[in-house]
């Protein structure tokens, strides 16, 4: 059976072909209405994945079940997502091994409780948008552009590149590019034992620091050459 991945539907096609020839089976997310157009389809808006277990926002659930075999663990979270901050932000939690990071008074409560049973260490911070922010390199390391993210993950013993300069990063609004700004963690993910960069790393890394950073952990990157980065909300393996 082969891996499947959750992505943005938005994603460019020449992005969702590079996972099919990895051999992973594509589910996307469906634009929603319930949030503004930038995050509609956003992964790390509507799921959270805890070790094996698929936590998804209730008005996705259905949808993203179906594509799922029967013995896969996944599960509704409790509380519906909206446009207003912090609305939009209950499924937004970053993991890093066994830590948990995230402004956890917005948190949804499966989340909590399924963070709880599996012994995670809660990392509470000030930032809700703690999964877009934080790009996991692997189960000890991360790179931020939110100074106060840094300092919180760098107390914790995390290994942490801070981006002192503002990248490139796109945002999707329907098939144009937003006003707005992405985030690094929306636009670099692990998958497998790869880093995959949505677009060209060289046009967001200033002084090829991600590069070394990433490489130096022995770790290959996929990017797309001459393409802009873009912000999908990362994707998630199962």
């Amino acid at each position: 059976m082969k891996n499947k991945v959750i992505i943005d539907e938005r994603m460019r096609q020449i992005e969702k072909q590079k996972l099919k020839e990895l051999s992973y089976d594509l589910i996307e997310i469906k634009k929603s209405e319930n949030v503004y157009p930038e995050i509609s389809s956003h992964v790390d808006i509507f799921t959270c994945k805890i070790e094996d277990v698929l936590i998804v926002e209730p008005s996705q659930y259905e949808q993203i079940k179906l594509h799922l075999p029967s013995e896969y663990k996944v599960k509704s979270g409790l509380e519906t997502i909206s446009s207003r901050y912090p609305q939009d932000i209950k499924y937004n939690v970053c993991i890093i091994g066994k830590k948990a990071i995230h402004s956890f008074q917005h948190t949804d409560l499966q989340i909590k409780e399924e963070l709880t049973k599996q012994e995670y260490e809660f990392i509470n911070t000030t930032q809700g948008y703690t999964n877009c922010s934080i790009a996991v390199i692997d189960e000890n390391s991360a790179i931020v552009t939110d100074k106060g993210l840094y300092k919180i993950l760098q107390k914790h013993n995390l290994d942490v590149l801070y981006l002192d300069y503002d990248p490139d990063i796109k945002l999707l609004n329907d098939n144009q590019y937003s006003h707005k700004k992405g985030f690094i963690g929306g636009a670099i993910s692990r998958i497998g034992n790869r880093i995959m960069v949505f677009g060209d790393l060289n046009k967001i890394d200033q002084d090829n620091k991600i590069r070394n950073f990433i490489t130096n952990k022995n770790i290959n990157i996929i990017e797309f050459k001459n393409l802009d980065v873009i912000d999908y909300g990362g994707i998630v393996e199962l």
